[in-house]
């Protein structure tokens, strides 16, 4: 692999979406970690370190908010910039999100995979100086 790469944890449940967005990021030149749930996320942060994680809230077994907690108290990963997918967008979520550290969220319903590359990028610059 590519030392320059750019790794992505992308935790998301829903199979049509990881696949639009994995050919997305792959077509921009991130290199993908995929998890379908929460907790294969976990696993995968105990042996990888991503530059970014997009974790969806809703997923099965264990949610994006306790993958986020989670991320934040373990010392390695506590700095990873951790963007929320989500569907519902209103200020609790959203309050919710940020109270638990998140860097951003992302209501999937209003952007296209394009749109979520391209605010993943934006995210990446401001942060990753």
């Amino acid at each position: 692999m590519e030392k320059d790469k750019i790794k992505i944890l992308l935790a998301e449940d829903d199979l049509q979406l990881i696949d639009m967005y994995k050919k997305k990021f792959e077509l921009e030149g991130f290199d993908v970690l995929l998890a379908e749930d929460g907790r294969k996320a976990l696993e995968i942060l105990k042996t990888e370190t991503p530059d970014i994680a997009l974790l969806d809230i809703m997923m099965p077994e264990v949610n994006g908010i306790e993958v986020l907690k989670e991320i934040r108290e373990n010392p390695e990963t506590k700095e990873l910039l951790a963007v929320m997918l989500t569907n519902l967008s209103n200020e609790s979520t959203a309050e919710e999100i940020y109270k638990y550290g998140a860097t951003d969220y992302i209501v999937k319903s209003e952007m296209t995979p394009m749109q979520v590359a391209d605010k993943v990028k934006e995210l990446l610059k401001i942060y990753k100086k």
